[in-house]
């Protein structure tokens, strides 16, 4: 969200940074984000986890050069999310124990893990240790999709690409499926696993620039929103178009396929955005939707603009009238984004604006 768009979930989050982490801004493609560690001069200390996240912000800053990415620019996404998908795995390898990184666990020492010079297990091991150990399971077509990133990246750092498996749309739809995977393994297996808690607030910082570069990555969006099908389809009358990424894939955080740490901050966060991996409190978000995706005038100390209306039922400024739903995109509707839901049977006072149920009544004072 804009910075004037901050609601109460914003700041419960701003209050957790720790001190030693700098907060400056920059701005890329017209947003703010947090500077990352990678980008400040010092040493090239790079920790698995870090390691992995920075080269999925490569392959967003690759594809993201412009609407249509170049072949220089798809051959490093495909060679540094190659790169980002085995760190990742192995950093999650090696959050169960250090030694399943090695070929041969038995032979682990750990100045070889140290020093870089040990032999590490191959992808396909890495993911079967995974599902033993870890008890992750993949399904077939991501196992599908690292193994033919895995032959991409192979082909292009020795050999160079060509023919059939040299298309772009076969390397970007190939990039989008793995991307998309390792978006929600972070999040699902590794963010909360990091005992550091500066190092996980990189790692965050890192997911926040990764979430804003993939918004605009046309093959990530068709592949996360065919993937989030089947938990958008159940709930299609409560969804909304996401301010941020504006695909209709924002919805109550209290449903099925909301992760677990978004649920457990429901209080802070009413919505949730399933492309955007974010959720939202209420009052911003209102603001943020009436703004960005209806277009409405964005109020100030002098004018009050399109500003929410206050919701008859939990009395905050919550409501917008004139919502769409992925069901009826062409039928306006009224949303409370703290109820989380369609509000029907409102009225609203011609004279003083103000929104009530036919059961509450209203006396308006205006004229009287």
């Amino acid at each position: 969200m804009d910075e004037q768009f901050l609601d109460d979930a914003s700041i419960h989050e701003l209050e957790d940074v720790p001190k030693s982490v700098d907060q400056r801004l920059i701005e890329l493609n017209g947003a703010y984000y947090q500077v990352r560690q990678a980008e400040l001069a010092g040493d090239v200390h790079f920790p698995p986890v870090r390691n992995g996240l920075d080269y999925l912000v490569s392959v967003t800053e690759h594809l993201t050069i412009g609407r249509e990415p170049s072949a220089r620019a798809m051959k490093y996404a495909v060679l540094h999310l190659a790169a980002g998908a085995e760190v990742l795995l192995k950093a999650r390898l090696q959050m169960v124990h250090w030694s399943l990184v090695f070929a041969n666990p038995g032979e682990a020492t750990r100045e070889a893990l140290e020093n870089g010079t040990l032999n590490s297990c191959s992808p396909g091991e890495t993911r079967k240790r995974l599902t033993n150990m870890a008890d992750i399971k993949f399904s077939q077509s991501e196992k599908a999709a690292l193994s033919d990133l895995a032959e991409r990246r192979n082909a292009l750092q020795h050999y160079g690409l060509v023919g059939e498996n040299a298309k772009a749309g076969k390397v970007e739809s190939t990039t989008a499926q793995v991307l998309n995977f390792l978006i929600s393994f972070v999040n699902e297996h590794i963010l909360e696993r990091i005992k550091d808690e500066e190092e996980r607030h990189h790692a965050e910082i890192d997911m926040e620039r990764i979430r804003g570069g993939v918004r605009s990555i046309q093959g990530y969006v068709a592949e996360r929103m065919k993937d989030l099908a089947p938990v958008l389809g159940p709930v299609r009358a409560r969804t909304l178009q996401c301010p941020q990424c504006r695909q209709f894939a924002l919805t109550p955080t209290m449903i099925k396929g909301v992760p677990e740490w978004c649920q457990s901050d429901v209080h802070f966060s009413r919505m949730y955005c399933h492309l955007c991996v974010e959720g939202y409190g209420a009052p911003g978000l209102a603001l943020g939707y009436a703004v960005h995706v209806l277009d409405r005038a964005t109020p100030d100390a002098s004018y009050d603009g399109d500003a929410p209306n206050r919701c008859p039922f939990c009395a905050t400024s919550s409501l917008v009238r004139g919502a769409r739903t992925a069901a009826a995109p062409d039928t306006p509707i009224d949303y409370c984004f703290h109820c989380a839901d369609v509000v029907d049977g409102l009225n609203e006072c011609e004279r003083c604006g103000f929104i009530y149920t036919t059961e509450q009544g209203h006396r308006c004072r205006i004229g009287r």
